[in-house]
């Protein structure tokens, strides 16, 4: 086809020689071509009539001259642009650009020479562009006054920034029922990873008087107006209420050990959920006195309008006892600390809608009795087996009942009930004890019986 279409122009030029009839060009270009950063796009050029001895395109630089990019001579394509690699020639005479660059933009020129040797020229404008990958992103902050009111008609600051863009969008700000809200001036200013593109911000001061849904939208030539894929919006309630009780982290500050000691000086943090307004949170000691705060704060939450509440205590370890953080108006919203020499435990207590208590987490000191069990019971057990082949010899062997224990000030006690002596009319008893110092080991193993002189036998 390329191949007649050139025999055809050879063939027509041939003859407007001959004849030497005029035929003045025309050519036609569209005065901007938009092209993605990276991407490749195409100028068209026309012309008519459409024969040409050839096509020229060129570009003009800053000082306002003409470098030649491509050309197309019969069938010949030559030019610095073609030499590159990023220029190209179409079939139907378009300007190819590929992969496209900021240092590509600009005004490019289509000259078309006709058979008369005259010309023609027309010319385009060569734009790049960064589409926003995704929607724009909505932050708020506020200050002093946001968190010391303390109240539903607190200002917040919303912000809307845009992705990377070029060229830059506009951002409008909408509530609920459509209406437009007044925003601060636009900022703009330069992206970090695309070269040439703009990241823009809009900010609004907001009062919450009521639930209420707001929109942030990005518009520009290129993404249109009102594309849903550049829209965001955020929630605003006029309350919201702590999911889950106030959580306990502790930090050592002095004497600290494995376990806790007499004289252990202990920073116990309690942190809210998050709230609107901010809730108050109250320390207690056991006897349900109120502990003094060496530090409270109060700080915005992840979700918009939300307020984070801490509130630090300083315990000096004396005794076994239970601190409490609550949750000042909401009832049954509590953390239980228990302090104990052998280590903390906390306990999260809310209460449902419907009254009854729900209890999260545990405490780690009855995991750790539990295990002390399970090994005393074992050592028994063994015990028993050694008993068993002591007495081998005279083919009497002691009949353990079902071995029993208890539990008393972080010791297990684990005992058999009376064993037969083959040796006495006595009952012997053997008594297993461990005492807890900390969660991997114990201070002692005694045993004891109620006839020493039989058990030596």
């Amino acid at each position: 086809m390329a191949s007649t279409d050139g025999i055809l122009s050879s063939f027509l030029i041939f003859i407007t020689a001959i004849f030497k009839v005029a035929l003045p060009v025309t050519v036609t270009t569209p005065e901007q071509v938009i092209i993605p950063l990276g991407g490749t796009g195409e100028i068209p050029c026309e012309f008519d009539p459409p024969y040409a001895m050839g096509i020229y395109w060129n570009r003009w630089d800053d000082a306002g001259g003409k470098e030649h990019v491509i050309s197309r001579v019969g069938l010949d394509v030559t030019g610095s642009g073609f030499d590159s690699g990023n220029f190209n020639l179409t079939e139907d005479n378009a300007l190819q650009i590929r992969y496209m660059q900021l240092k590509d933009e600009g005004r490019y020129e289509c000259q078309v020479l006709d058979t008369n040797y005259e010309d023609d020229t027309s010319e385009t404008q060569v734009i790049a562009i960064v589409t926003p990958e995704t929607a724009p992103r909505i932050t708020w902050s506020c200050g002093d006054q946001c968190i010391s009111q303390h109240g539903p008609s607190s200002i917040l600051n919303l912000t809307c920034t845009s992705d990377e863009a070029k060229p830059p969008v506009k951002l409008t700000w909408t509530n609920d029922q459509g209406t437009p809200i007044e925003a601060v001036p636009s900022r703009t200013r330069e992206g970090t990873m695309l070269v040439g593109s703009s990241v823009t911000t809009s900010t609004i001061q907001y009062v919450i008087k009521r639930n209420n849904t707001l929109t942030c939208q990005a518009e520009s030539e290129i993404i249109g107006k009102r594309s849903p894929e550049q829209r965001s919006t955020v929630q605003l309630y006029e309350s919201v209420t702590p999911d889950e009780a106030p959580s306990v982290t502790t930090t050592c500050v002095n004497h600290c050990r494995t376990g806790i000691d007499v004289g252990t000086l202990l920073n116990l943090t309690c942190t809210s959920g998050e709230a609107r307004p901010p809730i108050k949170l109250k320390w207690k000691n056991s006897h349900g006195s109120p502990i003094v705060t060496i530090s409270s704060d109060v700080q915005v939450g992840s979700t918009v309008g939300t307020f984070v509440t801490t509130a630090v205590i300083q315990y000096t370890f004396k005794s076994n006892t239970t601190l409490t953080c609550q949750a000042a108006g909401l009832t049954g919203q509590m953390t239980i600390v228990q302090l104990n020499e052998m280590g903390i435990g906390t306990s999260a207590h809310r209460e449902n809608l419907n009254g009854s208590n729900i209890d999260e987490g545990g405490f780690d000191l009855v995991m750790i009795l539990l295990v002390a069990v399970a090994v005393a019971v074992g050592v028994v057990i063994i015990l028993g087996i050694a008993v068993a082949v002591l007495y081998k010899k005279n083919k009497e062997y002691p009949v353990f009942q079902s071995p029993m224990f208890y539990l008393t000030n972080g010791r297990a006690t684990v005992f058999s009930q009376e064993v037969a002596s083959p040796t006495t009319e006595r009952n012997l008893r053997i008594t297993f004890e461990v005492t807890l110092t900390n969660p991997t080991s114990y201070d002692s193993e005694t045993a004891s019986e109620t006839d020493s002189s039989t058990l030596a036998a």
